[in-house]
């Protein structure tokens, strides 16, 4: 998983600390708003929301929930994508000027569609804003007396998530001094699958070893040695979705990418990556936000997506050093 490995040599403390006051503040649960209607897609440009329930315009982002009466105004070399609950997904061009709630206006070189499963909806709102929440960076102007936490996991990918595939590859930190990991593999059904000793901080998974089971759940466990001694040791879990459930994001999957007209821009990015993260599919959807990040390097909101990510799986330091790249994101002219 490219955008789980890499390490940021930052102090742990701090960033723990940095990633817990984050992580408290960014999605706020908001009470006595109406169930949104739609989330924002994609952005592009300069595009402002002015609420329905009053108050100045706002900078539309990624996952950001509306209400009906919500109103979008698109900027000239701009563009809003916007998912509806019946599952259509809606485009509003650049000089455009959008009530939520009017006849939405399809998106151009899209055939019309009957929309997207109502789970993916769910999914989506599920992670990006609980269903009923409004998203949006919220200013932290005082982190110091955040808490730190203990030492830096130790191991990377995969950790406490779902995957779809059955033969995923390991990664985890190298540790000074070791010369070489010893790698086990376990499940809960048959206890130790197989394990294997190398010299590097990841492990393809064996070519010789059987693909793991459907619906299986899963431990790893890595020991950091030298010739003499072990130096440090950790596990972590996993698990694989069952034969039908996969075969059916893998489903929801195609039809998110034809619904916004193919697999690699900003929407479809977003929209997979949070229907994953949705499912508690957290090692592919780290995969598309960082994605998304490279695409919209502008945006705040694809560093929050992602820090919300590591934090669900542990990793505070990746997750404070992505949501301190999103506040800086929001403090920029």
């Amino acid at each position: 998983m490219a955008s789980l490995a890499p390490f940021r040599s930052i102090p742990q403390a701090r960033l723990a600390g940095i990633a817990l006051a984050l992580a408290a503040l960014l999605l706020v649960a908001a009470t006595g708003f109406a169930e949104p209607v739609a989330v924002i897609a994609a952005v592009k440009g300069k595009v402002e929301v002015t609420p329905a329930r009053g108050g100045a315009a706002q900078a539309a982002v990624f996952g950001r929930a509306l209400e009906r009466g919500d109103r979008i105004v698109v900027a000239a070399g701009g563009g809003a994508t916007l998912f509806y609950n019946d599952g259509k997904v809606m485009e509003v061009p650049e000089h455009g000027k959008f009530m939520v709630g009017d006849k939405p206006l399809a998106k151009p070189g899209v055939a019309p569609a009957a929309g997207l499963p109502g789970e993916v909806y769910a999914s989506v709102t599920k992670f990006v804003a609980g269903g009923s929440r409004e998203t949006g960076l919220m200013p932290v102007a005082e982190l110091r007396s955040a808490p730190a936490l203990p030492d830096t996991p130790f191991l990377v990918a995969p950790r406490k998530t779902a995957l779809l595939t059955d033969r995923p590859a390991f990664t985890w930190r190298s540790v000074p001094g070791a010369t070489r990991y010893h790698v086990t593999l376990s499940s809960a059904e048959a206890g130790e699958l197989w394990s294997r000793d190398v010299e590097t901080a990841t492990l393809p998974f064996p070519p010789d070893a059987p693909a793991l089971a459907a619906g299986g759940d899963f431990l790893w466990e890595v020991e950091a040695r030298t010739d003499l001694k072990s130096l440090r040791r950790e596990s972590s879990e996993f698990n694989l979705l069952a034969a039908q459930q996969a075969a059916a994001v893998r489903g929801n999957l195609t039809r998110i990418r034809d619904s916004v007209g193919g697999p690699d821009g900003p929407a479809a990015e977003f929209l997979t990556g949070s229907y994953l993260s949705g499912l508690g599919l957290y090692l592919d959807a780290s995969e598309h936000f960082g994605a998304l990040c490279k695409l919209s390097p502008a945006s705040p909101a694809p560093h929050e997506a992602l820090g919300a990510v590591y934090t669900r799986v542990g990793l505070m330091d990746l997750a404070a050093a992505e949501y301190k790249q999103a506040l800086a994101l929001t403090r920029e002219p």
